[in-house]
């Protein structure tokens, strides 16, 4: 295999260097050094850490939105509705097939979609709009599965469960293998419990 190009070494470096220490914490200047290319090597390539940041989004994004459409089309094409822990797992499971597939590289990319959400520095909107992944679905099919709690509940404990799986998948065991399959089934079990728990309807009275 042939050395990468000096764009892949940028992004490598980007993706590496903003998982451990976030946007605000890394210069250009100093991803350009980690490199070890140019001082001019990172504006030429990409022009700003706005398009620098989008193109580490591309490497991953668009797959894992491709897959979580397949699982979503899946699950509405069956005749039985599907349960919480089902689409919560469509969800997740895109992840976690990076993870177990995508050796280190899967790995520091989770980490860095971890790192911009914690950070604030996701936008989601944008996310959404650039790949497509159905996320939009998930609230139907989970009132579907959840008659009993109303719609205002389904879209916050959605949102909680995904302010959950990402830094769960960061502490994802390694060696993978059968440690991550357990771990997964775990975690869903308990985002499921979460999710199906009686609501205090006076709340959203």
């Amino acid at each position: 295999m042939g050395r990468p190009s000096a764009r892949e070494e940028l992004l490598d470096c980007a993706e590496r260097l903003f998982a451990d220490r976030g946007l605000h914490g890394i210069s250009l200047r100093s991803i350009n050094a980690e490199a070890g290319l140019s001082s001019a090597a990172l504006h030429y390539h990409f022009g700003s850490k706005k398009a620098l940041v989008e193109s580490l989004l591309e490497r991953q994004m668009p797959s894992l939105m491709h897959r979580r459409r397949e699982l979503l089309d899946a699950l509405e094409a069956r005749e039985t509705t599907p349960t919480t822990r089902e689409i919560l797992g469509a969800l997740l499971e895109p992840q976690v097939e990076l993870l177990a597939e995508g050796g280190e590289a899967g790995h520091r990319y989770i980490r860095l979609i971890h790192r911009l959400q914690s950070d604030g520095d996701l936008d989601f909107r944008f996310v959404l709009e650039r790949w497509p992944g159905g996320v939009e679905r998930l609230v139907p099919l989970l009132k579907e599965a959840n008659p009993s709690l109303l719609q205002a509940s389904i879209e916050r404990r959605l949102a909680f469960a995904i302010d959950v799986m990402l830094p769960s998948l960061v502490k994802a065991p390694k060696p993978l293998g059968n440690n991550l399959e357990l771990y997964i089934s775990e975690l869903l079990g308990f985002l499921t419990g979460a999710f199906e728990a009686p609501e205090t309807t006076e709340l959203y009275e």
